[in-house]
């Protein structure tokens, strides 16, 4: 048997730039007490899209979220049973509820101008469709600007026939980033000028620098080929820091986040990337993890000591802390 919860607030993010890079490096320390987010289970489920006001950074804010939640409740399916889904629209613009990962029928896969029309305010569309694999998911909006303004959140189903690795506990993690600036004006300074928010371009003192250490040839070799593609070496994500907070289940790095677990018990994680365009390396000092599911798909337990996530990856591992 297995318990799901939520790791809802810890001190999990130490540094946010990986080496070089933009990308985010989110190493877990070791204190650990208990909190969840809101879980929904069963085969029908009401849920509502609407505005909620949040302070993340110190400033007040609004965010899209379902049933009030930031993320949204974690959705708890199972293999082979028909989920019906009651979708409500309280938001003043037309919204919806993409199913990602799930293998649903066109019409219910939630992409408006694709597979639907979307779902107008002051209107309910209901999904139905009947569940053909396991694993974990998540679930986001589809339109404009409302995933990175908070409306992403967790999905688990449990497989017909068992897990393939044994757990004790069952925690879901999940990373995204947040802004306060509005998407629409992170969308106009990246128009504007692409590297806007990449305060890390190299200037005269690392040309001289990188001289005495490469030498002439090299380092005018270098400068050549990047400035050819037009980019920085350092110019690794659009969007870096400088404007995104990092969040884990709706918290920023500055909060106290546990799990309750017993020394020698084996811990299922359940990463989950649902940021709008962050790259995260994740890592456990001193424990080691097993990987054993990516996407939802089972795979032959690997075991790492650090891993990269991209955007909307799902990554299952097995820790056992001690």
């Amino acid at each position: 048997m297995t318990q799901d919860n939520s790791l809802n607030r810890r001190r999990f993010v130490q540094g946010v730039a990986a080496a070089g890079a933009l990308a985010s490096a989110w190493p877990v320390g070791r204190a650990i007490a208990a909190t969840r987010l809101p879980v929904l289970s069963g085969t029908e489920f009401q849920l509502e899209i609407g505005p909620m006001p949040v302070n993340i950074t110190g400033r007040a804010r609004t965010a899209t979220a379902i049933n009030g939640q930031l993320p949204a409740p974690i959705l708890r399916w199972r293999e082979g049973d028909t989920i019906t889904l009651a979708v409500t629209n309280r938001l003043s613009d037309p919204t919806s509820i993409h199913w990602h990962g799930i293998r649903a029928p066109s019409p219910m896969n939630g992409v408006p101008g694709l597979s639907f029309a979307g779902i107008p305010p002051s209107q309910t569309f209901v999904y139905r469709f009947q569940i053909h694999q396991s694993g974990t998911c998540w679930y986001h909006s589809h339109s404009a600007f409302q995933e990175q303004t908070g409306m992403y959140g967790p999905i688990i189903i449990e497989p017909k026939g068992g897990y393939a690795c044994s757990f004790d506990r069952d925690y879901v993690v999940l990373l995204s980033d947040w802004s306060d600036e509005s998407p629409d004006s992170i969308l106009s300074n990246l128009k504007l000028q692409s590297d806007y928010y990449n305060f890390h371009s190299r200037t005269l003192g690392t040309f001289i620098d990188d001289v005495n250490r490469k030498g002439l040839s090299e380092t005018v070799s270098d400068r050549l080929m990047w400035g050819q593609m037009r980019m920085s070496p350092t110019d690794i994500l659009d969007v870096s820091g400088s404007t995104y907070t990092y969040l884990i289940n709706g918290e920023p790095s500055a909060s106290n986040w546990t799990a309750l677990f017993r020394p020698g018990e084996r811990v299922r994680l359940r990463f989950i990337n649902g940021s709008s365009m962050s790259i995260f390396d994740v890592r456990i000092p001193d424990l080691p993890m097993s990987v054993v599911q990516s996407d939802g798909n089972d795979l032959q337990p690997v075991t790492v000591d650090e891993f990269r996530i991209g955007v909307a990856e799902t990554y299952d591992v097995i820790v056992q802390p001690r």
